[in-house]
């Protein structure tokens, strides 16, 4: 599967990241209610931070910083389409944990889980991170995440550390 970045003329926060069946495109404000009612399914939330619902507070605030970031680095996390369906289905993009490295993060509403959109979001942030210079790409994962730890290992990343950053059950996987 292939993906390419669909881009308005000079300007790349406008940015679209599109796969075969979904597109990665920035939030917006109105995403806000939908990330909320994403995290309250618990087989959603359960591998995020905490595994705690997210607050209209805290969507908002993730909106607003996903922007900012995008405005700042050109790329940042956004919205997941399905294309066919104009369906907000999930997050993808880059997060920055704050020690200079970036990761990629992803999550699916779990009704879109089998659908192969893991893999398609996976191949597209690699992409899109080599086309960036972005290397090696990270991502870190809940050890009790099998689904995307598969996806991870199948697409090249190999476990890198366990408990890291000092948290139990967190994986760092690494792809050069």
């Amino acid at each position: 599967m292939s993906a390419r970045l669909v881009q308005k003329p000079g300007v790349i926060h406008n940015s679209t990241l599109e796969t075969e069946r979904l597109s990665i495109r920035p939030f917006e404000p109105a995403d806000e209610p939908l990330l909320v009612a994403l995290f309250q399914d618990p087989m959603v939330a359960r591998f995020v931070g905490d595994g705690s619902p997210l607050s209209p507070e805290d969507a908002a605030l993730w909106v607003r910083r996903s922007r900012e970031n995008l405005a700042t680095f050109g790329y940042g996390t956004g919205a997941v389409v399905e294309r066919a369906s104009g369906e907000l289905v999930g997050w993808a993009g880059f997060a920055r944990p704050g020690d200079g490295s970036e990761e990629i993060i992803y999550g699916l509403a779990a009704r879109h889980w089998g659908k192969g959109y893991g893999s398609e979001i996976v191949d597209a942030l690699v992409a899109f991170a080599a086309a960036q210079g972005v290397a090696p790409v990270r991502a870190t994962v809940d050890r009790a995440n099998a689904g995307s730890i598969a996806i991870l290992e199948k697409r090249g990343f190999r476990l890198a550390a366990t408990d890291y950053g000092g948290e139990d059950g967190c994986c760092l996987f690494v792809r050069d």
